[in-house]
């Protein structure tokens, strides 16, 4: 069981990596990707924030802003128009 989770996260990493990647060369593969994972780290605050207690809270909320200020700058117009391939970034 560890080896699949160790192995199913390594995993997780490079896809991520990849599509971090095709983010920085202007391709809209990887924004897909990103907003999931996105999605996958509000969720588990949330649920960290309704369950733990102190320190644990506290990264919880850290988690929750960045995952909402990394899902949100994702789709600003300036973002889509670079990875879209419509070349007007205005």
């Amino acid at each position: 069981m560890s080896l699949f989770l160790v192995l199913f996260l390594l995993g997780v990493a490079w896809v991520l990596v990849v599509s971090c990647r095709a983010l920085l060369a202007g391709r809209r593969s990887g924004r897909g990707p990103v907003v999931t994972w996105q999605l996958f780290q509000i969720i588990g605050s949330v649920a960290a924030i309704g369950s733990g207690t102190g320190i644990v809270v506290a990264g919880a909320w850290a988690a929750l802003v960045l995952a909402v200020v990394v899902g949100v700058l994702l789709m600003t117009p300036a973002v889509t128009a670079a990875t879209s391939g419509t070349g007007s970034e205005d």
